[in-house]
């Protein structure tokens, strides 16, 4: 089983955690925690902490950040070499299709590095441009597929 902690700029976190409840449901092994206007690094350090210590009993542990370089991201970073004896990856550039992944798949991993890299492929593959296709696209279209 891997732990999951999502963190991220003011409310980021609570927000994700919304939408992933609506859509994946909760999970025991997920933790939520805001970096918000006016908290030092020291704080947010202190409750990434707290998470790491709450997901001591899983395999390893997954953060999932917003941005890459942002102090969320670092501070998981700086907290995860603080604790060489717990496996902790950490991801930034998180998307909602990571995240409901995650929380789907928790209890089926238990290689850290193996789910932060299918979670990164998931994330890569939800991006998606919208586009029309022509009317000669569609016809050319069902046509190679011999329909």
């Amino acid at each position: 089983m891997i732990g999951l902690l999502v963190t991220g700029h003011g409310h980021f976190a609570d927000g994700i955690h919304t939408s992933a409840n609506m859509i994946a449901g909760e999970s025991e092994y997920v933790r939520y925690v805001n970096f918000e206007e006016g908290m030092s690094t020291e704080q947010l350090a202190e409750k990434l902490n707290a998470a790491y210590d709450e997901l001591r009993s899983c395999d390893g542990v997954v953060v999932l950040s917003d941005l890459p370089g942002g102090s969320p991201f670092k501070t998981a970073v700086e907290c995860k070499f603080a604790r060489p004896d717990q496996k902790i990856e950490v991801i930034a550039g998180t998307n909602l299709p990571m995240i409901v992944t995650a929380v789907s798949m928790l209890d089926t991993e238990d290689d850290p590095r193996a789910f932060a890299d299918e979670l990164i492929e998931t994330a890569k593959d939800c991006i998606v441009l919208f586009g029309m296709k022509a009317d000669d696209e569609e016809e050319e279209s069902e046509e190679s597929d011999g329909i």
